[in-house]
């Protein structure tokens, strides 16, 4: 039985502004494109080359538009910091069930995987404050390194009177 599997990478970012009591002011999420250069890294993994796993996000100033193909890095990067620790129990979980239509005519039903990378940008971070953030980007290093995915949101002006988390959602 052939099958057709549609299911592409996809990531969702939610940026969670909290106040200085810990409570959740409020919340943006912005769908965002996995680029060629991070859809290359996966490729490189099924070739056995050593590659540097995702490990950073880096927030910065840049508005303009994705572009999935050409994008390498942000456009203009402010600050990086590592993601936090991954708990499989809490940060690995499936999605929900689709069904997938088969060749044949029938469907089958499908799970995806669903990683989640967190960071805390807590209220001093970035330096320099007020600071505007309109795009953010996930990397495999803590300077340079590839970008597997970028997103452009509607602007924060980041401030030491709150903290943001950036909760990344990655489907497979």
């Amino acid at each position: 039985m052939k099958i057709a599997d549609a299911m592409d990478m996809k990531g969702r970012l939610i940026i969670q502004r909290f106040n200085p009591d810990g409570e959740k002011v409020d919340e943006v999420k912005a769908n965002n494109f996995i680029v060629y250069s991070g859809r290359d890294l996966v490729a490189k993994m099924f070739l056995n080359q050593q590659i540097a796993p995702i490990r950073y996000l880096a927030v910065g100033s840049g508005n303009s538009p994705v572009n999935p193909i050409t994008d390498t890095a942000l456009q203009q990067e402010i600050f990086r910091k590592e993601v936090k620790a991954l708990d499989l129990s809490r940060d690995l979980s499936d999605t929900d069930e689709i069904a997938v239509k088969v060749e044949s005519g029938g469907t089958l039903i499908q799970k995806n995987r669903k990683v989640r990378l967190c960071v805390d940008l807590d209220f001093v971070e970035p330096p320099n404050q007020p600071v505007a953030l309109t795009e953010a980007g996930l990397f495999n290093s803590a300077e340079g390194g590839i970008m597997y995915n970028r997103v452009v949101f509607p602007n924060i002006t980041k401030t030491a009177d709150f903290k943001l988390t950036l909760v990344w959602e990655i489907i497979f």
